[in-house]
């Protein structure tokens, strides 16, 4: 018996982490098109951070369908290979072929939890992060010699000529302040700005004071901040929003609903597995098709209760009671019609 439960656990976690490697090489190029030209030149550990951050984003739909695809396609292959009316002739039952499946259902549910309360909005909150600092650091790429180019809101800057970091003829206004800086040349060091041989021309009331420099520095804060979306917030940021009648509290309570509400479809989709690959229903493809649909359905059902718990505050143990009671009848429906 051990020997038969090691195998399908073999099996299972195979299939699982060739899944999840499938799934997460698709979000990663599908992703690619969208990063900041910067991410291409922060290096290959920074651009392997940002493709680890961008793929730990995406983890809770991976972990989804991998699971319930991987427990089916186990047992299927039980069934496909005959093997299963082996072990049925051996008077090994069908709860006794079951009790590994049941063990990963219940680690399973353990990690979903963990990656929805955790793992997910830290990579989102990091991967903002990231981005931003990243795009910070390489903004000089956007200066281009001969053209006025709007470093912040407010602040033009123009350059005769660029080499690198080195840029000569500088010329820079502040619109709020009306201050104008012109230099000989500059050395971009990150966001700063290092000019020598210059002036800074203040402006008064009636006329300007002017300023002669031999050195002067300028740091830039510039304006790309990519923001945290509300949903990327920690656990105890959402509850206190949430506790506190905020603005937005009824989001917050949604979105807490969504994370902790995660670990329901793991419950099942172990023992949903099981019965789906041990069907009467024939064909692998059909039944990945199956196994999609039903995940597809119960996202449709997430997305509509999450909805009117924000919008028309309706209870969240409304919504816990529909998901129980919908993979309750797909589970007992396979169960049924399995071998």
């Amino acid at each position: 018996m051990k020997k038969l439960h090691k195998y399908l656990l073999n099996n299972f976690l195979k299939t699982f982490i060739s899944l999840i490697a499938l799934f997460s090489l698709v979000v990663v190029s599908s992703q690619l098109l969208n990063l900041p030209s910067s991410m291409y030149r922060s290096g290959f550990l920074g651009f392997l951070k940002a493709l680890l951050l961008i793929n730990f984003s995406f983890f809770k739909i991976e972990l989804l369908f991998a699971f319930l695809i991987a427990s089916m396609l186990t047992t299927f292959m039980l069934k496909e290979k005959r093997e299963i009316y082996a072990i049925y002739s051996t008077g090994i039952s069908k709860s006794q072929l079951m009790k590994p499946f049941i063990l990963v259902t219940a680690g399973m549910s353990i990690f979903a939890l963990i990656t929805s309360l955790f793992l997910v909005p830290w990579a989102n909150r990091e991967r903002s992060k990231f981005f931003t600092l990243s795009v910070k650091e390489h903004f000089l790429e956007s200066i281009q010699k001969k053209n006025f180019f709007e470093l912040t809101k407010g602040i033009t800057i123009y350059v005769h000529n660029k080499e690198d970091n080195r840029v000569d003829k500088i010329f820079i206004y502040n619109r709020d302040t009306g201050q104008a800086i012109s230099a000989k040349e500059g050395l971009f060091e990150g966001t700063g700005l290092i000019m020598k041989n210059g002036y800074i021309q203040i402006p008064e009331k009636k006329n300007f004071s002017l300023l002669k420099f031999k050195k002067y520095s300028l740091n830039f804060n510039v304006d790309y901040v990519k923001k945290y979306s509300i949903t990327y917030y920690k656990n105890s940021v959402l509850w206190k929003i949430y506790k506190t009648k905020a603005k937005e509290y009824r989001r917050a309570l949604s979105i807490l609903v969504d994370r902790f509400t995660f670990i329901i479809p793991f419950m099942f989709m172990g023992i949903l597995g099981f019965y789906m690959g041990l069907s009467h229903i024939q064909g692998k493809d059909y039944l990945i098709g199956l196994s999609v649909v039903i995940l597809i359905v119960y996202m449709v059902i997430n997305f509509l209760f999450l909805k009117l718990i924000e919008k028309n505050g309706l209870h969240p143990a409304i919504y816990v009671a529909v998901v129980f009671a919908y993979f309750s009848f797909v589970t007992n429906y396979f169960r049924k019609r399995s071998l």
